[in-house]
C-alpha cells in the first residue's frame, strides 16, 4: 500500500519552515563574515560609499532589494563606526551593517 498523500497545506508548512531555517542559517553566517558586527567591520574610504553598497545587497531572506532606514556615526568598543539598519523591501528582514572609514576625513 502506498503512502497516503500529503494535503498541499502540510506541504505549504513544510516549505515555510525550510525557508525559514535557510534564513535563519544565512544571518547566522551573516553576523561572522566582515561587516556582520562590531568586531569586524567593513573597511570603505568614504562614508559616500556606505549606503550604495548596503542598497547593493540582496535581502538574505528573500533575494529582494533592501531599504536603508538609518545611517549613523557610533563609538563602539572604543572604535568610530558607521552602522547601517536596513530593512527588506518585501518581507521586511531588517539587518545591521557595520563598516569602518580607512581616511579619518570629517565625514
Amino acid at each position: 500500500m502506498s503512502p497516503k498523500p500529503k494535503r498541499p497545506r502540510t506541504v505549504k508548512r513544510e516549505r515555510e519552515r525550510a525557508s525559514q531555517k535557510l534564513g535563519d542559517a544565512r544571518e547566522k553566517l551573516a553576523r561572522l563574515e566582515a561587516g556582520g558586527a562590531p568586531e569586524r567591520p567593513l573597511d570603505v574610504e568614504s562614508a559616500s560609499v556606505v549606503e550604495p553598497r548596503v542598497r547593493a545587497e540582496p535581502c538574505l531572506r528573500c533575494g529582494s532589494s533592501v531599504r536603508v532606514d538609518d545611517h549613523r556615526a557610533e563609538t563602539v568598543g572604543g572604535r568610530r563606526l558607521r552602522v547601517v539598519v536596513a530593512k527588506c523591501s518585501q518581507c521586511g528582514a531588517g539587518r545591521r551593517w557595520y563598516f569602518r572609514l580607512a581616511s579619518d576625513l570629517p565625514s
